[in-house]
């Protein structure tokens, strides 16, 4: 069994301070080999860290209309049943994405609290600046303001496809995105910037080279590396190649729909 001393050990190795803001993407596949599970490894990571932020993800808030824009991937109309069974917004509603597991006991540490994006909320601890940033209307707000501030990214037996920082780099580089709606406690609202697949992100671990921070216990994996780089970088590849980190799953709607966008505006 891993004790709370490999936890922190690692977490030592890959050289994540207490002063850095950490965004932290955490499995829940290291818990049954952990003594204490889930409470020792959150305790672990919040003794190496003061200011973190964790995503809430809540995707059964969201809903199908019966029209809406097109080449946006849904078809309209054909929610009409399964829209009865989304869940309403609120900062109470529990989390309901995979690995949600460490993030919920987050959500109920105190002094946490959370963003109100009725999709992709996160919650942070000493980060409350960070969390207004991220609107409805600007679901990456808190991405860009973690820029130029030593923020650490931790993924925590968690693959690539878990940084949704990269969909921040996405919007910011223009490529295609998407619209969903979600209900809130004020009715319906339309929620922009809806993030493409992101199955084709392990690929930015070899742009990153020797920036990333890597350690392994038993037989998981724990990366770290700057929010900043990462981001410097991804704008970069980008704009050299619009078409990387896309997946190379020739049926993914989603990245075939946003080569489609590519290559029309380049003509």
């Amino acid at each position: 069994m891993l004790q709370y001393r490999d936890l922190k050990n690692a977490l030592s190795e890959l050289e994540i301070k207490r002063s850095d803001p950490v965004i932290v993407h955490a499995s829940s596949s290291l818990i049954p080999q952990v003594k204490g599970g889930a409470q020792t490894l959150l305790g672990a990571i919040l003794a190496s860290a003061d200011n973190i932020l964790m995503p809430s993800f809540t995707l059964k808030t969201m809903i199908i209309p019966e029209v809406g824009p097109e080449d946006n991937l849904l078809e309209y109309g054909s929610g009409r049943v399964e829209n009865l069974s989304a869940s309403i917004f609120t900062l109470d509603l529990p989390a309901d994405f995979e690995d949600q597991v460490i993030s919920e006991l987050f959500r109920h540490y105190p002094d946490v609290i959370r963003s109100n994006h009725p999709i992709f909320s996160f919650l942070g601890l000493g980060l409350d600046a960070a969390l207004a940033s991220q609107t409805t209307a600007e679901p990456y707000g808190h991405i860009q303001y973690l820029q130029g501030k030593n923020t650490k990214i931790l993924l925590a037996d968690k693959e690539p496809s878990a940084l949704f920082s990269l969909h921040f780099c996405e919007k910011d580089s223009g490529r295609k995105q998407f619209v969903r709606w979600a209900m809130t406690e004020n009715g319906i609202i339309e929620c922009p910037f809806f993030p493409g697949c992101s199955n084709g992100f392990h690929k930015i671990l070899f742009h990153l080279g020797n920036e990333v921070k890597q350690t392994q216990m038993q037989d998981h994996t724990w990366f770290a590396f700057s929010l900043d780089f990462l981001i410097q970088t991804t704008l970069q590849l980008l704009h050299e190649d619009p078409y990387a980190l896309l997946c190379n799953d020739l049926h993914c709607e989603k990245c075939n729909l946003t080569r489609r966008d590519i290559r029309q505006r380049r003509r």
